[in-house]
């Protein structure tokens, strides 16, 4: 979706499926967006820095019982430690390296998510952070900007 948006970016797909790395290349290849694919964990292992990075990892808490009922994807797609931050966490964590200065951090997450998130984007030292709603009016993306200067 990204790639289609903005046809002049470059755009780099990380996935720690391969399967759903397989998904996405054929969707790629079938829409004609010269989209790179890397299988990986997060931004373990990655070089260069970017403008922007966008996520949508897992975030619903591992013992949420409505994951029971959700059996169209992975468990590991869904679920992220006790409180479904783990992985957002790490996001966070990895993200400065991989940052341009200015450039974006963006992560959906959870309806009840927001502060949380937000919170740990400021702990980081991106600025500008702030929610983005969803359809239903439910903030469900947060991000922030890494400094220009630091």
């Amino acid at each position: 979706a990204l790639q289609h948006q903005r046809p002049d970016a470059s755009v780099l797909a990380v996935d720690a499926s391969e399967d759903a790395l397989a998904v996405a290349r054929a969707n790629a290849t079938r829409l004609g967006l010269a989209v790179q694919f890397r299988h990986g964990q997060w931004m373990e292992g990655l070089e260069g820095v970017f403008d922007a990075i966008v996520s949508n990892p897992p975030y619903i808490p591992a013992a949420d019982p409505h994951l029971a009922a959700l059996t169209h994807e992975p468990l590991q797609a869904l679920a992220s430690g006790a409180d479904g931050l783990e992985d957002i966490r790490a996001i966070v964590a990895q993200a400065p390296v991989h940052l341009k200065p200015g450039g974006w951090l963006l992560l959906e997450h959870g309806w009840d998510q927001a502060p949380a998130v937000c919170t740990l984007l400021h702990s980081a030292g991106l600025e500008q952070v702030q929610g983005r709603k969803d359809l239903a009016g439910i903030v469900r993306c947060s991000g922030g900007r890494w400094p220009t200067v630091k």
